[in-house]
């Protein structure tokens, strides 16, 4: 049996369920694919993260696989749709504990800039619960937490159509209700 034979036998093992296949194909690509993953991260431990989230998703879509499909290239596009779903979530943290900061720092230093920002908390708030229920939550999936689009549709169980669908509706309605309130700020202040 030669080695493209012996890997086919393991992905069909694999999709039947046998964890002694998975792990064999785990201990095979591993190493590979974590000093992939570190290169582009230079972290230990987003590194193994990743890996680890990766093998995770293949054997959960284990009956999928195309037994005759070379396993190498399907795990790193897994592994690179993982590392870009993380970077993501970890670039919208990130931003979001930068700006909480902030804010945080603001209200304690001054209570006018507070208020400020409490009543544009409480107009952005009122912009978003003008989006009906669904609407509202997929836009705050993609937009807060920082999901793809994929995994709001796998999370809510509809399809990405409507996902995106969805997702224009709402950006349109924000972007509507943006315009509308610059509007009547300028005419408050310059009329």
């Amino acid at each position: 049996m030669n080695k493209k034979e012996s890997e086919i036998e393991l992905i069909r093992d694999f999709k039947k369920g046998d964890s002694r296949a998975f792990e064999k194909l785990f201990q095979k690509y591993h190493k590979k694919l974590y000093a992939f993953l570190f290169n582009l991260l230079h972290s230990k431990e987003d590194a193994e993260e990743i890996v680890q989230e990766t093998f995770l998703k293949i054997w959960e879509g284990r009956e999928n696989f195309q037994e005759n499909y070379p396993f190498e290239p399907l795990l790193f596009r897994i592994a690179k749709n993982t590392f870009l779903n993380y970077s993501r979530k970890k670039v919208n943290r990130t931003v979001f504990e930068k700006h909480f900061g902030f804010f945080a720092n603001l209200s304690e230093s001054s209570a006018d800039q507070y208020v400020l920002f409490q009543e544009t908390q409480e107009i952005i708030d009122t912009i978003l619960n003008g989006l009906p229920p669904k609407r509202k939550e997929i836009f705050l999936l993609q937009k807060v937490e920082g999901l793809s689009r994929k995994e709001i549709a796998e999370k809510l169980g509809i399809s990405v159509i409507t996902v995106d669908h969805q997702l224009n509706k709402a950006n349109k309605y924000v972007k509507h209700e943006f315009k509308k309130l610059s509007l009547l700020m300028f005419n408050i202040l310059f009329i």
